[in-house]
């Protein structure tokens, strides 16, 4: 066989080979945007870090957008006034325990301050909730069980 020809032979075989490697294996961890450790196609926050707590990345509501970036307690897709009046109802009671709408959006079990920071943050940015990463994610409450 000439070298030429053997050279050739042996590209081929390569070429064989290199088409039949798996192309995950080159393709790195998942994206991540918020750093959280939770890859966004996973994540019910995609753009505010909230693998924290007990349950971690908790969604009260259980609307597919973790507490953490969801201050739309009433579920109307919009964060406003009736927001504000359903946390400071919460907040107010006393008792400080949220009513199962979300109110206490750093998941501590407490529906205080820190949560009205959270809060005042995502009202004066017009933020509607999430983005979340999760296909059950919407307008309908109890589409997205919790973990």
């Amino acid at each position: 066989m000439s070298d030429l020809l053997r050279r050739r032979w042996v590209a081929a075989v390569l070429l064989v080979l290199a088409a039949g490697t798996p192309v995950a294996s080159l393709a790195g961890p998942p994206p991540d945007a918020d750093g959280d450790g939770i890859p966004d196609v996973l994540d019910n926050c995609s753009l505010a870090p909230n693998n924290f707590g007990s349950p971690a990345s908790c969604d009260t509501d259980q609307d597919g957008f973790g507490n953490v970036c969801d201050a739309d307690f009433n579920e109307d897709l919009t964060v406003d006034g009736s927001d504000f009046a359903i946390w400071r109802g919460d907040f107010s009671t006393g008792t400080g325990v949220d009513s199962g709408t979300g109110t206490d959006m750093n998941c501590d079990t407490a529906v205080d301050g820190a949560d009205f920071v959270s809060f005042r943050s995502l009202y004066l940015s017009a933020s509607a909730p999430g983005p979340s990463g999760l296909p059950c994610a919407g307008p309908v409450a109890g589409g997205c069980p919790n973990p």
